[in-house]
């Protein structure tokens, strides 16, 4: 039964991380998004050991790091905090 809830919510977490959409009520998927765009940050799946060995700092210094929370809100986070126009 254990193995069979871990494995359920593992998958869960995987699915949630790799939709690239930050779903109500889940964990935010910024961190492993920006793993993805720069693959030198955000190893850890949960974000302690990035935190202790700071494999984040990068993360944790970009716009995109606004938007990593739980969000309770059906609005998408990109229109609630949208990324900064670059100037030309």
């Amino acid at each position: 039964m254990v193995f069979w809830l871990w494995y359920c919510l593992a998958l869960l977490t995987t699915l949630n991380a790799h939709t690239g959409f930050h779903l109500p009520l889940l964990p935010s998927p910024e961190a492993h998004n920006f793993h993805h765009l720069k693959f030198t940050d955000n190893y850890g799946a949960m974000g302690f050991l990035d935190e202790l060995h700071g494999t984040n700092k990068n993360f944790r210094n970009s716009e995109i790091y606004q938007r990593h929370f739980w969000s309770l809100s059906l609005a998408p986070l990109k229109q609630l905090y949208p990324d900064q126009q670059k100037k030309e």
